[in-house]
């Protein structure tokens, strides 16, 4: 049970950004050439066949970091990657850089004696492992620490933002009022189903495939309502100030965010006057950050 609950806990999707994701997969490459060098005396002797080990690891690892996510964005959504996952992933990878190391030596012929591909492979396995210990652990404890320290850095900036623009609206109560408190917006499904509302009002929109569920606050209850209309369209249909794109999945009112956290798996927006929370992609973290800001400087221009 304790060993489920460890493997279910959140872990971090890597890095934030490709750019820093594609360092990483360097990094680990060049960390697991020098461990080889660093303890295998027949690689000092083999600088060639090292270094193409070690481009053969990180073609892998970027192809799988970098490039996968973009083919197949739901099973690496950030927001639920868990340590199983990645132990899991990271093991998957090891495994597939045993036969990828071992096609490409055999193709150029750098085996020390003729043998056959299945034999190369199965020898090359011993080394993968041995090998790749040291920089998958070291690079697992930095990844972790790193992110997780990210994420709290940029909630805490997210919540200051937050609260300078709930103090300023309170400053300027009346034009705030007059600016957002009246401004009503006509949502178009593809059924022709229409729905108003106060955009003020609104708390967030959820998608799922072509539907899009619209939360918003009314009265004292919350009010929800599915359109037969993808999220994109209602994107475009919500083009305003305050109307936020912070998932593939989300969009989210920015007077409707009551705080922001921050744990290894990167940003939640939580919703006020609900016990639910938006979560933020990992590519649009910056976004809202700056989105709040962008919003806090036009109330200040008021």
């Amino acid at each position: 049970m304790v060993l489920l609950q460890q493997l279910n806990a959140p872990c971090p999707y890597y890095l934030n950004d490709d750019r820093k994701n594609t360092l990483l997969t360097l990094g680990i490459s060049l960390v697991l050439v020098a461990t080889m060098i660093a303890f295998d005396p027949a690689c000092r002797q083999a600088g060639n066949k090292v270094l193409i080990v070690g481009t053969v690891v990180f073609l892998v690892l970027f192809s799988h970091i970098v490039l996968l996510p973009k083919l197949l964005p739901a099973p690496f959504d950030a927001m639920q990657w868990t340590l199983g996952k990645y132990l899991v992933f990271t093991v998957w990878q090891l495994v597939l850089c045993g036969p990828a190391i071992a096609i490409v030596k055999h193709v150029l012929h750098l085996h020390h004696e003729p043998i056959g591909l299945g034999d190369a492979i199965l020898a090359t396995y011993p080394r993968i492992v041995t090998f790749g210990i040291i920089p998958v652990g070291v690079g697992t404890m930095i990844l972790r620490t790193y992110v997780l320290k990210e994420n709290l850095r940029c909630a805490i900036r997210a919540n200051q933002e937050l609260e300078r623009i709930r103090t300023l609206k309170e400053e300027r109560k009346e034009e705030t009022n007059l600016a957002t408190e009246s401004h009503h917006v006509t949502l178009s499904s593809d059924t022709r189903e229409t729905l108003t509302l106060n955009l003020p009002d609104l708390l967030y929109v959820e998608a799922d495939d072509n539907y899009s569920t619209v939360v918003w606050k009314n009265g004292n209850g919350v009010e929800k309502k599915i359109l037969r209309i993808n999220l994109k369209n209602m994107e475009t249909q919500l083009n305003n100030s305050f109307a936020l794109r912070c998932h593939r999945s989300f969009i989210v009112n920015i007077y409707a965010i009551d705080h922001i956290s921050g744990n290894t798996n990167g940003y939640k927006l939580s919703i006020r006057d609900t016990d639910f929370s938006v979560p933020v992609s990992r590519s649009k973290g910056k976004e809202v950050i700056g989105k709040l800001k962008q919003l806090r400087d036009m109330i200040e221009l008021y």
